[in-house]
């Protein structure tokens, strides 16, 4: 019998978050709300005060709330004064994001897309090509078979924003991939959303061959528009 795994250290960490969360969010407590002390949220979450402390100091980085001298941990106005990586990591966790914040990180991503295409039609090198053109083939090969091609699908954006050399940007939009990753999932179970997600990767590769920046950004845009499409037929918004 295999003996189970203990969990990490970073695991029990975001367990403790999550759960801190949760009870931000049952509470509904509301901005400049003061937080229980770290006594009280270790008893109600079953683990350690150091365990909170770590936690709430996530928290604090993550500007979901702050620390005030000699006060104690008050709520901050989490949709203003929040970093996005907060948002990633309770998708992380498992949340589910509202149609709302959907809808608001495809508009930033299209954008943020539009330029890492434009960019890489200018920087790209012929190793950057090679290194697309294998995510397709093996795209291609998953396709054939109906498999799910979610993870190529990430493969091949983050491949074409690396060809941007922009370190910046490639860390930025790394952080969208990891927020829509158990959507794209579901977005490629139907066999249309993937052919044509595949067809329109292959096009974009022709136009980084080219450096023709102005239909990959065109062509970009419009592969963002159908996919906000359907997700917003899909979650009715």
């Amino acid at each position: 019998m295999t003996e189970a795994l203990a969990p990490t250290r970073e695991t029990a960490g975001s367990t403790v978050v999550a759960g801190i969360l949760a009870y931000l969010q049952d509470r509904r407590l509301q901005p400049g709300d003061r937080l229980p002390s770290e006594r009280d949220l270790a008893e109600r979450l079953g683990v350690g005060r150091n365990a909170v402390r770590e936690a709430l100091a996530t928290l604090v980085t993550l500007r979901v709330v702050e620390s005030r001298p000699n006060s104690g941990i008050y709520l901050r106005h989490v949709a203003r004064e929040s970093s996005f990586e907060a948002l990633v990591m309770l998708t992380d966790l498992g949340g589910t994001p509202t149609p709302t914040e959907v809808a608001e990180t495809m508009e930033v991503r299209g954008h943020l897309e539009q330029l890492a295409a434009g960019l890489a039609c200018q920087r790209r090198t012929d190793a950057d090509l090679a290194r697309i053109e294998a995510v397709l083939r093996h795209t291609d090969e998953l396709l054939a078979r109906g498999a799910n091609i979610a993870q190529a699908d990430t493969d091949f954006h983050i491949a074409l924003v690396d060809a941007t050399h922009n370190s910046v940007l490639v860390r930025v939009l790394n952080a969208f991939y990891r927020f829509t990753a158990r959507r794209r999932e579901r977005l490629f179970e139907d066999a249309a959303q993937a052919q044509a997600s595949v067809r329109e990767h292959h096009r974009l590769l022709e136009h980084l061959r080219a450096r023709d920046a102005a239909k990959a950004q065109l062509l970009i845009l419009r592969h963002m528009d159908r996919a906000r499409s359907y997700w917003s037929s899909v979650l009715g918004d």
